[in-house]
């Protein structure tokens, strides 16, 4: 690779080159797009432009080696406009048509855009201009790039950007599709990074991409570690050397990680609490909700059981670190299949207290009439079009179909979350994402307080 100056072993679907400023990540990242045009895509640091269609730019979003001469060096002028012109790249290369049958339905790539800018519906179109973005709350349509603000606006396109060329070679079935991504934290908040972060795994799952991201964030290594696990590594470059070899994102990598990727341990020595939750899902929830500036905590996620191994480090850290405690610096939230621990010497809820939804599992405040309204939609309405649908998803279909009779609060409804999310959400938002908003806008009441429960309202919503 770039003239036998390097080699790099042991590659995972994401790999992270990791180092400072100088280091060199770019002058990789660019040799390595040199020695493969035809199948690498690099997406460059530096992202400026409007957000208008100009046609002249589509045949060189479809070129790859045109692609290349324009991103020669780290910086674009008119890198949206080039994005932009790309959206209607993909329908030329696709055809206008939104039919399933086809390989990159535009309607799979509006669904994982959701995941990146849940604030925001994107509609992909075979028109002039070839997408709407609206306010996911108003309807308000943006028009330009003035009605967002940079961070907004840096998501918004780096998200199509992958989207994209990974629908276009999904098109074209490439065998190779290696994405150089090159320091895409830059100027995105550290909340939009994690985002960012669980959006790229999703498509480089989906899409069987080879993604290699150059970044010096510590808060994008440790949200690609947790959403990429096994299937994330990391090089960390030193301009010295020529040979690396990816290391594996370990539990110790992660964990550390995660602690030098934010500030989680700062608000609660303030009064800002932190959140233990049980898996991904929950981390997307709960991360949405103090976004909405009611109320205040930080979110850390666990696996599964790994969460009473959490509360019981935490627990000890903070008892090194606070005196006098008033109130508990975190939370461990279960959820209400399990049963609440009781306190002791051994194992004390001092510094760090569990908690637990009043409802089977987070799934259950999806179905919440709070929920549903945001929606559009009611219950009766709603359970109407799971049980329509559930002839389409084979070996869940009986359980689909007796949605009318579900119990909302206390029916388990885990593994088909997704499939009753489709059925009800016309505009196909994550459902994960929809909750942590809806929780998020205000302090909760009616029927999603009363699934949430009282040790949850008080703790996070004192």
């Amino acid at each position: 690779m770039g003239g036998g100056a390097w080699q790099l072993v042991a590659l995972r679907p994401v790999t992270i080159l990791f180092g400072k400023n100088g280091s060199g990540k770019s002058l990789l990242l660019r040799a390595w797009r040199d020695s493969q045009v035809a199948t690498s895509h690099y997406v460059v640091p530096e992202r400026t432009g409007s957000l208008g269609f100009n046609p002249n730019y589509m045949q060189q979003q479809i070129d790859a080696k045109q692609r290349r001469d324009q991103s020669a060096t780290n910086y674009i002028s008119e890198y949206r406009q080039h994005v932009i012109a790309r959206i209607q790249a993909y329908f030329t290369a696709r055809g206008a048509s939104r039919s399933e049958t086809l390989p990159g339905n535009p309607a799979d790539l509006e669904r994982i855009i959701a995941t990146l800018l849940p604030d925001f519906s994107v509609e992909l179109l075979g028109a002039n201009p070839p997408y709407k973005l609206r306010r996911a709350a108003s309807e308000q349509e943006v028009g330009g790039v003035e009605q967002l603000s940079s961070g907004e606006a840096a998501v918004l396109t780096l998200g199509l950007d992958i989207l994209t060329i990974a629908a276009i070679w999904d098109i074209q079935g490439a065998t190779e599709r290696l994405l150089l991504i090159d320091e895409p934290d830059a100027h995105i908040h550290p909340d939009l990074q994690v985002r960012f972060a669980d959006f790229l795994a999703k498509v480089a799952d989906q899409y069987g991409l080879q993604v290699v991201v150059a970044t010096h964030s510590t808060t994008l290594l440790s949200a690609l570690g947790q959403f990429g696990g096994a299937d994330c590594g990391v090089i960390y470059i030193d301009r010295t050397k020529t040979q690396f070899t990816a290391q594996p994102f370990t539990a110790a990598l992660k964990e550390l990680a995660a602690c030098l990727g934010g500030h989680a341990l700062m608000g609660p020595l303030f009064g800002a609490p932190l959140l233990l939750v049980e898996g991904d899902d929950d981390y997307r929830i709960w991360s949405q909700v103090p976004r909405h500036h009611v109320t205040s905590f930080s979110v850390i996620p666990c696996h599964g059981q790994e969460i009473f191994d959490y509360q019981v480090t935490l627990e000890k850290v903070f008892g090194a670190l606070r005196t006098m405690p008033v109130s508990p610096a975190a939370y461990a939230l279960l959820d209400g299949d399990k049963k609440l621990p009781a306190a002791s010497a051994a194992k004390p809820q001092t510094h760090v207290k569990f908690i637990r939804l009043a409802c089977w599992e987070s799934e259950n405040l999806y179905l919440c009439d709070e929920v549903l309204s945001v929606i559009g939609i009611d219950w009766p309405t709603a359970s109407a079009a799971i049980a329509v649908h559930a002839s389409e998803h084979g070996a869940k279909a009986s359980k689909l179909a007796a949605a009318p009779g579900w119990d909302r609060q206390i029916e388990d409804i885990k593994d088909v979350i997704d499939e009753v999310s489709l059925a009800i959400d016309p505009k196909h938002v994550h459902w994960a994402q929809r909750l942590g908003v809806t929780i998020g806008r205000a302090k909760p009441d009616g029927q999603l307080a009363s699934f949430l429960g009282t040790d949850v309202l008080s703790a996070l919503w004192p």
